[in-house]
């Protein structure tokens, strides 16, 4: 099956008339979720009036504090469970997805969104600003940790989780990450901080997708039912001198 084909002609049929459309990406680190969601915008432009794609990474708190949060889990080898709530702010995205959702596109044709104070991937720290105007003929793809949280599920009309088997996913990461976090570094916080919190949040709403897709190989990625969530929360990731071969995918 066309994962693509499949995802595009649902977010199709669920299109509304009377206000945007809005999607949920979610997904570990390094599952995919970007990647889909610019493969989405691209393959959609002709089906809506724009594509706004909102990233929950913009809600990261800096670089220096998420590090420093890394050094007091690994002095205390202990996990993390709670990133949604410590490393980002996600308030800002909820109010705004909100606003959109609940507003009258019938007195006004669109609305005019700001968010400021996100997070900036080349300067690691919180200075980056993003502003767009939406429509009752937009699409809004949700991209990032943690869509399923009941305050964005309540506004997201399709969610979509992307998983992948842990040994994969810290493979991603490290190749995306080694320009300024060496590898040791990023496997702890992979072991540490990443699957933990993952593993906390789909215990907690991995009732809320719409569609699981096993992204292992991103060639030819599979639709999964909601017992994969359970097997991919199971496989957990032992400490041994954190290296790639200790994973039990």
């Amino acid at each position: 099956m066309n994962i693509k084909k499949f995802i595009i002609n649902k977010i199709k049929s669920i299109k509304k008339t009377d206000k945007p459309t809005i999607i949920g990406i979610d997904g570990p680190t390094a599952a995919g979720k970007t990647f889909l969601s610019k493969d989405l915008k691209l393959l959609l432009k002709k089906d809506f009036k724009n594509i706004w794609i909102c990233q929950l990474d913009w809600t990261l708190k800096s670089r220096a504090y998420r590090t420093d949060s890394l050094k007091l889990f690994k002095d205390k080898n202990t996990n993390f469970y709670y990133e949604s709530q410590d490393h980002m702010d996600l308030e800002q995205i909820k109010k705004c997805l909100n606003k959109v959702n609940e507003f009258d596109y019938k007195k006004n044709k669109s609305i005019n969104v700001s968010l400021k104070g996100l997070y900036n991937r080349d300067t690691a720290t919180n200075n980056f600003s993003v502003s767009t105007k939406i429509s009752k003929e937009s699409l809004i793809i949700v991209e990032g940790h943690y869509t399923s949280i009941a305050e964005l599920d309540n506004v997201i009309d399709y969610n979509i989780l992307l998983l992948a088997e842990k040994k994969e996913l810290l493979k991603r990461k490290i190749n995306r990450v080694k320009h300024y976090r060496n590898n040791e570094e990023t496997k702890q916080y992979f072991d540490l901080i990443d699957v933990p919190s993952f593993v906390n949040h789909l215990s907690l709403f991995g009732c809320n997708y719409d569609l699981i897709v096993d992204n292992t190989n991103y060639r030819s990625p599979e639709i999964k039912d909601k017992n994969f969530i359970h097997q991919w929360m199971n496989k957990r990731v032992t400490k041994e001198k954190f290296s790639t071969d200790t994973y039990d995918d």
